[in-house]
C-alpha cells in the first residue's frame, strides 16, 4: 500500500511538471512595410516551447495566435514577415502575463536566442528577460557572442556586454523616401543619387523599403563596425 502512494505522488509531481500553459501572442495591426505597401504580411512563427523548435505558417490577416508551450522557464517566439524581412520577437517567462505582444525591437534578439535554444536549451530557458532589459532596454547594444558565451558559462550574473554603435556613411542609395523596418529606426530620404546619408547603429542588420521602386535596402554592420548594403527588389506578397 506503501508502494502504491509513493507512485501515485510521484505520477501527480510529473503530471504537475509537465503542465502547459497557452500563450496569446499578438501582432502589432501594422508592419511598418505594410503600411508602406497596403498589404498584410503572412509570416513564419518559429518558437521554442521548452522541448524544443516548433514552426507553423501563419495567414495574412491574422493578428494573434495562441501556441501552447511547457510552464517553467523562457519561452521565446518568432515572427518572420514573408519568411524573409526582419523579424518580430516576443519571450515569455513564469509570473508573465499569458498574452503577449510580438515586436519589431524584439526580433534580432528573439531569433538569436532562438538559435542558442536548439544548440543548448536548458541555460536559455533559465534566462529571465526581465533581468536582461533591466540592464539594456535596447536590445540591439548587447553583444550577442559574449552574452552567449555568458549564458552557456554560467557567468551571465557578472553583468551584460554591450556593443558601440558605428558612424558611417553611405553614398550610393537611389533617390526617394527609404522606410525603415522598426519605428524605433528612422527612416529617411534621399533627395538625389549619390548623396551622402549618415548612419549610427548598432551592430545588426538593418531594412529599408523604397515603395515607388520597390526595392528593399539591407544595411549589415557587424561588431567592428564593419559594413556592407545591398539592394534588392522588393519580395512580392
Amino acid at each position: 500500500m506503501r508502494i502504491i502512494v509513493i507512485v501515485a505522488m510521484l505520477l501527480l509531481s510529473s503530471c504537475s511538471y509537465e503542465h502547459w500553459i497557452d500563450v496569446e501572442l499578438s501582432i502589432p495591426d501594422e508592419h511598418p512595410f505594410e503600411e508602406a505597401f497596403s498589404n498584410e504580411f503572412w509570416f513564419t512563427l518559429s518558437w521554442f516551447n521548452g522541448d524544443e523548435i516548433k514552426q507553423c505558417h501563419i495567414d495574412k490577416g491574422t493578428k494573434s495566435v495562441r501556441v501552447p508551450v511547457r510552464a517553467g522557464g523562457l519561452r521565446i517566439f518568432v515572427f518572420e514577415p514573408l519568411g524573409e524581412i526582419g523579424a518580430l520577437g516576443a519571450f515569455f517567462e513564469p509570473g508573465d502575463d499569458a498574452d503577449v505582444e510580438a515586436l519589431p525591437e524584439y526580433g534580432p534578439f528573439a531569433s538569436m536566442l532562438l538559435r542558442a535554444a536548439e544548440y543548448r536549451s536548458e541555460p536559455v530557458s533559465r534566462l529571465s528577460m526581465k533581468d536582461v532589459l533591466y540592464e539594456s532596454e535596447d536590445l540591439q547594444a548587447i553583444d550577442e557572442t559574449a552574452f552567449l558565451e555568458d549564458v552557456f558559462n554560467g557567468t551571465l550574473s557578472y553583468g551584460i556586454k554591450m556593443n558601440e554603435k558605428s558612424r558611417f556613411i553611405l553614398s550610393s542609395i537611389p533617390e526617394g523616401y527609404w522606410i525603415s523596418e522598426r519605428f524605433d529606426i528612422p527612416s529617411f530620404t534621399v533627395f538625389s543619387s549619390g548623396e551622402n546619408i549618415g548612419f549610427y547603429l548598432y551592430p545588426g542588420v538593418y531594412r529599408y523599403a523604397e515603395r515607388d521602386r520597390k526595392l528593399l535596402l539591407t544595411v549589415i554592420v557587424d561588431e567592428d563596425g564593419e559594413y556592407s548594403q545591398m539592394i534588392t527588389a522588393m519580395p512580392v506578397w
